[in-house]
């Protein structure tokens, strides 16, 4: 990526398997539709690159990155735990039954360590009774996925509270 993009214009954000979140610095009078036109570090290699695909709309996608969702702003705590553009996407929580996890519950977080719990109510039959299930979960918790880089450019988990003038390299 770093030979297509220019990467001092992209943070990382967070990834899983299957998917990853970068924030792009583009051109601000263009808006979020610009997608990674605006940081093009080298356009001879992105029009020639052998691997790259088309997507449904026509765009290039070096590497084969498409994009999914795309705004003006994105909160994420861990990998399916992240909002985009007041899109709140939870892993396992039923969003219509917790109407109290919103984009402050997820800034509380942040700031204060502010955990929030969700129940999912569901319908199960067995043996022809049918019963209404309620699961109480953690939601909303303080995991990050932010790096520490430590002065030999080492990089170890964030935990909160904790800097990196705290850490001993030996």
């Amino acid at each position: 990526m770093y030979k297509a993009y220019d990467m001092q214009k992209m943070h990382f954000i967070q990834c899983d398997t299957d998917s990853l979140t970068y924030a792009i610095s583009g051109d601000p009078t263009r808006g979020p539709e610009q997608l990674f036109d605006a940081v093009i570090k080298d356009q001879w290699f992105y029009d020639t690159y052998k691997d790259s695909v088309y997507c449904a709309n026509g765009q290039k996608q070096i590497l084969h990155i498409g994009v999914e969702k795309y705004g003006l702003n994105c909160i994420a705590l861990s990998p399916k735990n992240y909002i985009i553009n007041d899109e709140i996407v939870l892993n396992g929580v039923i969003l219509d039954q917790n109407p109290q996890i919103n984009e402050q519950s997820f800034v509380q977080c942040i700031n204060k360590g502010t955990v929030t719990t969700a129940v999912n109510t569901t319908l199960a039959q067995r043996k022809g009774v049918m019963s209404r299930l309620q699961m109480s979960r953690n939601a909303i918790t303080g995991s990050h996925t932010k790096m520490i880089v430590l002065p030999n450019h080492s990089c170890l988990p964030f935990i909160y509270g904790i800097k990196a003038d705290r850490y001993f390299i030996k």
